[in-house]
């Protein structure tokens, strides 16, 4: 989810070739941007005030039509995009790493210093919405729940749905869930590498067989068993069958394992729908498949290459944190200067607006919090070397 070094690529390369210089995965950007824009308008639409006159009567439905309200309450697919673009960008970024005790600390370490201080101050900012809501301003928290010290331990240590503390605020859990897989990718990437010989002994790539039998297993058991329990949200094996599609594809187009094991994973999760339906991994298989096509046809460096949508990209990870305290803080707002009843067209007005007010907050964690943090995460790997 955050914007990674590893948008970079070469994706038809053997293996075992020399690495040449890299070109940002431009498609990849966009897409990422679009799916943090979609789970931020999906918050913005979702959690608006019900009316009270009328319990869940939502004053905006008065002014949208009921196929937008539809469409805008199912943009949460972004978060399926997601999940298949880190393990993609992750297969990639491990391509060349050959794994030892020392390096999975400074791989899991660097990833924290990149994740950690723009989350942390996201949830600073929560705090002090909170208390400006409830102690000043009489208006609703932006959480539920009583606040303790656990729990704000729990959510800075990304332990919050672990330790079975209610969250603090809306799509935050997805960065706990991206820790645990940097953690699975990199001690899988490592077994891969000395389960089975490698293609060039001199060279850390992993064979196909190598990573398809850490990771194959593994993928087919989220997908047929802990994907279907609720008890495994907290953890990421009820997510590793999305993280594998992107694996795959990566894998795929780098010609690290044959096109048969892609479009055999296809079929698979394909025919896994057929008999057991569900939108979220109907979303990751679309997600593989249209990474896999715009790579086999060359256009990773071409398509979404629009200024906006890259822009998104770029601050896609700090827009996907603040967006949601920020549109509760102007939601409410909003709400309160128009009597605590607002016409359908103040009200759509206010959510709308919430939208390019998030994207602001959004550009300002980046530039002062994110972006700093990602040039020291750099450091470290340069001086890691």
């Amino acid at each position: 989810m955050s914007s990674d070094a590893a948008g970079q690529g070469e994706p038809h390369k053997q293996p075992g070739d020399p690495i040449l210089p890299a070109a940002r995965f431009v498609m990849i950007d966009g897409l990422r941007g679009l799916a943090a824009l979609g789970i931020c308008v999906y918050h913005i639409w979702r959690y608006e005030p019900a009316a009270t006159i009328t319990p869940l009567t939502y004053a905006s439905n008065g002014f949208v039509s009921g196929f937008v309200d539809w469409v805008l309450l199912r943009s949460w697919v972004g978060v399926q995009f997601l999940l298949v673009i880190s393990g993609f960008v992750i297969a990639f970024t491990l391509r060349n790493t050959w794994v030892t005790p020392r390096e999975v600390l400074s791989f899991v370490a660097r990833r924290a210093v990149r994740l950690w201080p723009p989350y942390a101050v996201t949830i600073l900012f929560v705090l002090l919405l909170h208390a400006a809501c409830v102690i000043w301003w009489e208006l609703p928290s932006p959480f539920e729940e009583p606040l303790t010290m656990a729990r704000v331990l729990a959510h800075l240590a990304f332990l919050q749905d672990v330790l079975g503390e209610a969250p603090l605020s809306a799509a935050i859990w997805t960065v706990c869930i991206e820790m645990q897989f940097y953690v699975v990718s990199i001690l899988g990437w490592g077994l891969a590498q000395r389960w089975v010989a490698r293609p060039d002994s001199n060279q850390p790539r992993a064979s196909g067989r190598g990573v398809l039998l850490v990771f194959a297993p593994l993928a087919l058991a989220s997908l047929l068993v802990w994907n279907r329990q609720d008890s495994t949200e907290p953890w990421v094996i009820h997510f590793l069958n999305s993280f594998f599609l992107g694996m795959v594809t990566w894998w795929t187009l780098d010609r690290t394992v044959s096109s048969r094991v892609f479009m055999a994973t296809v079929v698979v999760v394909a025919g896994h729908l057929v008999l057991q339906w569900k939108l979220e991994n109907a979303i990751a298989l679309t997600a593989a498949l249209m990474i896999y096509v715009v790579g086999r046809t060359g256009h990773f460096h071409d398509w979404l290459n629009w200024r906006w949508i890259q822009y998104l990209g770029r601050i896609s990870y700090s827009l996907y944190l603040i967006h949601y305290p920020i549109s509760h803080l102007l939601t409410w707002v909003g709400w309160h200067f128009c009597g605590g009843s607002p016409t359908p067209v103040q009200a759509s007005l206010i959510l709308f607006l919430c939208v390019p007010a998030s994207i602001a907050a959004g550009h300002l964690l980046f530039v002062s919090v994110e972006a700093p943090s990602g040039r020291w995460s750099t450091w470290l790997k340069h001086r890691a070397k």
